[in-house]
């Protein structure tokens, strides 16, 4: 704290110049405050130095000698700037050190939220790094696929085995139920077995019995079927002798009445004449030939009124195609004759806008003509008498009139040419200025390219492993293959 500077002490230092200002301005100067007001102003009167000050007047810069001494006393007053930053206050010392401190924070702040929106405009537009990210997107759903199957697999494997478990001890229950249970029925079939086989030796030997009681009970009853059998064959014989004897009676009956029939009919067609071809025909008479005559009168009547029917029809037809056809002639007429007046208008139109125009011109070279003619009466009054004769006028009237001429094709020449310079720097410029667009526009690209590249490695390294192996390697490039250590 004892070498530090007294607030005094330091007001003292300074540079004086005419006005009473400091004439460097430099950045070691911005750490002081108010500065120029610390700054004391030269004696009024004193043109060189002064001594007590230790300072000198400086004038305007007029040659190499003064602009050194001005850079000399830069150099010093930025070193005077420098010592007096070296030895602030404390408090000073801290506010300065906030300041800065706020300052480099503000601007890493600002820092930040540009390259983060760079960032995000990156991400949002450049198409390469979506598709990086949605490759990543379904790495990651891959993975998590995979993953969530290989739980369900582990867990499926899991629940299996506790099944097969559970189903084991449940089939050796199960099994030892089974046993138990074939030992019972083992046990019961012994038992119905010996209960069967008695009952089979006792069912035997009373179907055995029951046999021998039906079979002579059968015999019996045959022997009694036999003979009611044989008396009823007899009574079936002599039914039958007595039918065929019936049948055979009514047979020669029926014989017989054929007979006297056939003779019968023979007798009745005996004297009757044979019906020939033609009696069929029947007979041709009055009525039906007036019959015949008036249906072919009734036919001829209705041709007659179908004919002129048509007739009527077919004159209707040509009377209405007629009047079409006059009625389209006559449409054409008028459309063509409306088209005539249309096309004799528009010409009577023309016309009377060319004679117009002839009349406007004839009355615009009257007016000139009288223009001239005005001009040269009063150039006439006023030109001065001249001496000298016609033909001498005439030739400095001509010498004249070359010389204009001349200065003037000289002038179209210069100007010509002007032109074309201009018109050649003015393309130079042009192509400079596009070629300068296109290498900007180059350079900006690849400033983007390596933007670019730099987020598809900050996006690829935030990455586990698991998800580089899954991403398809169609989608990186060589550089990031071998940054990352993948396999090809």
């Amino acid at each position: 704290m004892h070498n530090l500077q007294t607030e005094s002490d330091r007001v003292g230092n300074g540079v004086w110049d005419n006005p009473g200002l400091s004439i460097f301005a430099t950045s070691a100067q911005e750490p002081v405050p108010n500065l120029l007001t610390q700054l004391k102003p030269m004696p009024n009167g004193e043109n060189d130095c002064v001594s007590d000050k230790d300072v000198c007047r400086m004038f305007t810069q007029s040659s190499v000698a003064e602009a050194t001494l001005y850079r000399q006393v830069k150099h010093q007053v930025e070193e005077v700037a420098a010592v007096l930053n070296s030895h602030l206050h404390p408090g000073q010392r801290q506010e300065q050190t906030d300041v800065d401190v706020t300052l480099a924070l503000a601007k890493e702040l600002a820092r930040q939220q540009v390259e983060a929106s760079r960032c995000l405009q990156l991400h949002r537009n450049v198409e390469n790094l979506r598709d990086l990210e949605m490759e990543v997107a379904r790495a990651h759903t891959a993975l998590a696929v995979k993953n969530k199957i290989t739980l369900n697999i582990k867990q499926t494997v899991e629940d299996k085995q506790r099944e097969r478990a559970e189903a084991l001890a449940e089939q050796r229950a199960v099994e030892k139920e089974l046993r138990e249970e074939k030992q019972r029925r083992v046990q019961k079939a012994a038992i119905f077995r010996r209960d069967l086989m008695a009952q089979i030796t006792e069912g035997r030997t009373k179907r055995i019995q029951d046999h021998q009681k039906s079979v002579a009970e059968g015999r019996l009853e045959l022997k009694e079927c036999r003979d009611i059998v044989e008396q009823e064959g007899l009574k079936d014989a002599i039914t039958k002798a007595e039918q065929r004897r019936v049948l055979l009676a009514s047979l020669d009956q029926s014989a017989a009445m054929l007979k006297q029939t056939r003779e019968a009919y023979a007798l009745a067609q005996k004297n009757k004449p044979e019906r020939g071809l033609l009696d069929a025909l029947g007979p041709v008479t009055a009525a039906y030939v007036s019959k015949a005559q008036k249906r072919r009168l009734q036919e001829i009547e209705a041709r007659d009124i179908n004919a002129a029917r048509l007739g009527f029809q077919l004159s209707q037809i040509k009377h209405d195609l007629e009047s079409r056809d006059q009625l389209i002639t006559s449409l054409l007429i008028r459309e063509q004759k409306a088209k005539e007046n249309a096309l004799a208008l528009e010409q009577a139109r023309t016309k009377m806008a060319k004679k117009q125009e002839i009349r406007e011109q004839l009355l615009s070279q009257r007016e000139e003509q009288k223009f001239f003619r005005d001009k040269a009466v009063k150039d006439a009054l006023v030109m001065p008498k001249d001496p000298m004769c016609f033909g001498e006028r005439q030739y400095r009237m001509q010498v004249a009139q070359r010389e204009n001429t001349r200065r003037l094709d000289v002038q179209c020449y210069q100007d010509m040419a002007h032109m074309v310079v201009e018109a050649k720097n003015h393309r130079k410029a042009a192509a400079q200025e596009v070629a300068d667009i296109i290498q900007e526009v180059y350079n900006v690209q690849n400033r983007q390219d390596e933007l670019v590249a730099i987020e598809r490695m900050k996006v690829l390294s935030k990455q586990p492993p698991e998800v580089l192996s899954a991403l398809k390697k169609s989608i990186l490039t060589e550089e990031e293959i071998s940054s990352l250590n993948l396999k090809k």
